[in-house]
């Protein structure tokens, strides 16, 4: 028997800004110890993309490390203070919401006229099958997880509780939009796209209350390009 579908109640997040901003300065400042150190011991193979996503997860890792001393401290489990949780509704669903953001972006970025251009990220893509691999890897498991857990999980329920649903969900999406830009070669077509997305992925969050169906979203979104890219480079290098 099929559990009744319930929709997520009203949270009062236990932190506030305060804990948000330390667990930020913690990222950077763990991905600028890591990288220094890693371009001193190698160089210029520092550049490469699995290197990068190596530093990337160091620093996730710092960052959840004080996150879970905020829970611990106020008696609270990770998982469900961040609502990695299990819910009612199917899981198909919410990978339908995440193509169908993904179509919907693709067909926003012909409308803003979005510049064709080399990113850093596409050099970074371009720097091998390892790096290749590796982001992708990344980018269609832990990365969107980790982004589902902080941004929905971390920084939407305190936003909200600050301005309200609406624009709680649509600063934490612009926020999300602009942590982008760098690797996008500071279009800010690209800030509106994602934005765009992480507004979807914030209304699963609030509607199911768990960041588990939000990545679900954010997995479906990433991996149609990211297999785009896969298949052009297995073309490419077989030619």
């Amino acid at each position: 028997m099929n559990e009744p579908l319930v929709l997520a109640e009203p949270e009062t997040p236990f932190w506030g800004f305060g804990e948000i901003l330390v667990a930020v300065a913690v990222f950077i400042v763990s991905l600028a110890l890591v990288g220094n150190a890693v371009v001193g011991a190698i160089g210029d193979k520092a550049k490469t993309g699995y290197v990068q996503v190596a530093e990337e997860f160091v620093a996730y890792a710092a960052m959840f490390t004080v996150i879970k001393v905020f829970c611990f401290a106020a008696r609270k489990p990770l998982r469900r203070s961040l609502a990695f949780t299990r819910t009612a509704f199917h899981a198909q669903s919410f990978a339908g919401i995440g193509l169908g953001l993904f179509f919907l972006s693709f067909a926003v970025q012909g409308l803003l006229g979005t510049p064709d251009v080399e990113t850093p990220f596409n050099k970074l893509l371009d720097s091998g099958w390892a790096s290749r691999l590796a982001i992708i890897g990344f980018g269609v498991t832990v990365g969107p997880v980790v982004e589902e857990l902080f941004f929905r999980g971390l920084v939407q329920p305190a936003m909200i509780q600050l301005a309200g649903v609406f624009p709680g969900i649509l600063i934490t999406s612009a926020f999300f939009g602009a942590v982008h830009l760098a690797q996008n070669a500071n279009m800010w077509q690209s800030a509106v796209l994602i934005t765009i997305a992480g507004f979807g992925f914030g209304v699963v969050r609030h509607i199911t209350g768990s960041t588990r169906d939000s990545a679900i979203s954010h997995v479906a979104y990433n991996a149609l390009p990211f297999l785009a890219v896969l298949i052009q480079a297995i073309q490419t290098s077989s030619k």
